[in-house]
């Protein structure tokens, strides 16, 4: 009988040396932040301006840059947005950002601060619900128009890391807002830009 006690004893204190010394979990890798297309961004800042405004809608849309997400075709890790609300009779400058970085950009969707707001025929808030066609759709088919002209697929070929900008309004007498798709570093630096209709996803114009 005492042998027994004793050989369950020295067992369990066995079991209970293993136990202590197994190795720590590892740590989960860290997740790299993935940039989004201008949509989900759209969707995502929506979601912050509605508590904002009942009737908050899109004046603007344009991508940033972020070391921290590195852009791929139709994403960017940044994305800034002015939202309109017309019974307020204010606009109001919406960030989303996938990650922190530096300058203060802090991860999720920010507001900025209100600055009144008149409507204007130069430009038109829209909702969100006209944006049917998201970046990287409106990227091929700007991408298929520079196919059809050989001096713009060569200046491509030639500059393989040129970035690409996404700028989304609604101006003028268009008929729905457009996306414009501009190979550059800006306007004022790009060769040429496309519009591209948020709504059909059709070519519309070229612009140098």
């Amino acid at each position: 009988m005492n042998r027994t006690l004793f050989s369950i004893s020295i067992l369990t204190l066995l079991l209970t040396g293993c136990s202590d010394s197994t190795a720590p979990a590892r740590k989960a890798p860290k997740k790299i932040p993935e940039p989004v297309t201008g949509q989900s961004a759209i969707f995502q800042i929506y979601q912050l301006a509605r508590t904002w405004a009942p009737d908050a809608q899109l004046l603007r849309l344009e991508n940033g840059d972020i070391p921290e997400a590195k852009a791929q075709p139709g994403k960017y890790g940044l994305w800034r947005a002015m939202m309109v609300s017309n019974s307020k009779k204010v606009k109001r400058d919406f960030v989303f950002s996938a990650s922190d970085s530096d300058g203060g950009i802090i991860k999720g969707v920010r507001a900025g601060s209100e600055v009144s707001y008149i409507q204007n025929v130069q430009i038109h808030e829209f909702a969100i619900q006209e944006v049917k066609t998201d970046t990287p759709a409106a990227l091929e088919t700007a991408l298929k128009e520079v196919e059809k002209n050989k001096d713009m697929k060569k200046y491509l070929s030639e500059n393989p890391d040129l970035p690409v900008q996404y700028l989304l309004e609604w101006t003028g007498t268009n008929v729905k807002p457009q996306w414009r798709v501009i190979f550059g570093p800006s306007i004022s630096q790009s060769k040429f830009s496309f519009f591209i209709d948020a709504y059909t996803g059709a070519f519309e114009k070229k612009s140098n």
